[in-house]
């Protein structure tokens, strides 16, 4: 089995070995997206950059639909290796590797309904519809490779191996950055070309990925793994697929709550829509810095989980909570002290600069606010308690429907984002409300 990726005894370095490459990694992600934003967001029209916006929110609901390749196989894996059951671990991996390929073809072969549903779900203008359509039928056929990265990055998170992930993810988007640049710069190609550079990306990353897995756990044991008909046994993957169920439920309801926001934005208008593109790249931001510490969580706590230890459990829970907490401070004072000048850097149209400019306050009270959910995420996770994590999201989305065209009718941009704090608000809450039966668990 491997090894952990263990720095030494201190539990705050143990903290720090996972989410510092994590949040490296993670914060990698959406600066790809504020290279696209710089890329197209100097082209002359605001529907370029609108566009780029929908397409971004069509994929990441399409591909985080099926966030439980990660976030339910690091648990499992967790669980596993705490248990040091090596063919366990190596089930689980085969496991999510399989789910992969056939969720990743489903999604190939059926496009177009996909993109005829996406479109009328949005709703968006005609300039900017025709020009996501391309963009969606280019990206596409990076599906398979996507949900294979996910997978193979859920595992890499619960053996703790934050380092490989950070390789990973490096190599993913500073090439699909670099590539963007070529294509939409230097070459012209426009929106499309922010697709052609993410397909080769995501390909190139996964065949990457593939190699880790087998130089991790080695060939032999892999084959052996596939071989033995234990692995895909239909009761053996009940508590896979009813982990899951229940993920993919929740990350439906998150994913429809981000779409929204798209949908709002565009009805208020093109340059609306642009600006909402850009905050969005700044929550993205935030999100993925602060899951670094909810990886830790889910790796530490998940394995204290398998190895029955309350008391563990809940330290690291509290640990990895506090340096949650810093982080988040740090991020409201990078947008505090600098949201202005990221901004125009990102774009030249001046409408979308200032109604960046109006939000800005509420960009930076959303890390401090959505802190909480996103740690408790990990923390939940670890535990793989997620019909718990379904619930909490459940609840948090329907007080977010009752409020958001409400708020977005009375104050327009500012509403739609104040509406998305609250979710995100609710979320934590709810989370917060639930661990003591979470804890309760685990006994004494």
């Amino acid at each position: 089995m491997p090894p952990a990726d263990d720095t030494g005894p201190s539990p705050h370095r143990r903290i720090l070995a996972i989410a510092g490459p994590a949040i490296l990694a993670n914060s990698s992600a959406p600066l790809v997206g504020l290279v696209d934003t710089w890329a197209v967001g100097h082209l002359p029209s605001a529907v370029h950059l609108a566009a780029v916006g929908l397409g971004s929110v069509i994929f990441t609901y399409l591909l985080w639909a099926f966030g439980f390749l990660r976030m339910g196989t690091t648990g499992l894996v967790a669980q596993a290796w705490g248990r040091n059951d090596e063919s366990a671990l190596i089930a689980e991996v085969l496991r999510a590797a399989g789910l992969t390929l056939l969720f990743g073809g489903l999604l190939v072969v059926l496009q177009e309904p996909i993109l005829a549903l996406s479109m009328a779900a949005m709703a968006p203008p005609e300039a900017v519809g025709a020009v996501t359509t391309e963009y969606f039928r280019i990206r596409i056929w990076a599906a398979p490779a996507a949900l294979l990265v996910f997978a193979i990055t859920g595992v890499l998170f619960g053996l703790a191996r934050a380092r490989e992930v950070l390789v990973l993810q490096l190599a993913l988007n500073v090439l699909n950055a670099a590539l963007n640049v070529l294509f939409v710069v230097g070459l012209g190609l426009g929106v499309p070309g922010v697709a052609l550079g993410t397909l080769i990306a995501q390909w190139a990353a996964a065949l990457w990925g593939c190699g880790m897995m087998l130089r991790l756990f080695g060939t032999a044991a892999l084959l052996q793994g596939a071989l033995d008909r234990g692995t895909w046994l239909l009761q053996r993957l009940g508590r896979l697929m009813a982990i899951n169920g229940f993920i993919f439920v929740r990350t439906v309801f998150l994913m429809t709550a981000l779409a929204l926001i798209m949908r709002v934005a565009g009805a208020l208008g093109e340059e609306e829509m642009a600006t909402s593109h850009v905050v969005t790249q700044y929550m993205l931001l935030m999100a993925l810095g602060l899951d670094g510490f909810a990886h830790a969580a889910e790796a530490l706590a998940g394995k204290a989980w398998g190895e029955g230890n309350r008391n563990a459990f809940r330290r690291w829970v509290r640990l990895t909570g506090g340096w949650a907490f810093i982080a988040s401070l740090a991020y409201a004072l990078l947008f505090a002290a600098g949201g202005e000048a990221i901004t125009r850097l990102l774009t030249d149209i001046e409408p979308v600069r200032m109604q960046v400019g109006a939000l800005m306050p509420l960009v930076v009270a959303l890390p401090v606010v959505a802190v909480w959910c996103y740690q408790f995420d990990g923390v939940f996770i670890g535990a793989t308690a997620a019909a718990a994590m379904m619930v909490t999201m459940g609840c948090a989305f329907v007080a977010y429907l009752l409020i958001l065209q409400p708020m977005s009718e009375a104050w327009g941009l500012g509403g739609l984002w104040g509406a998305v704090l609250v979710f995100m608000a609710l979320r934590g809450l709810g989370q917060a409300l639930w661990y003591p039966r979470l804890v309760a668990r685990l006994g004494t």
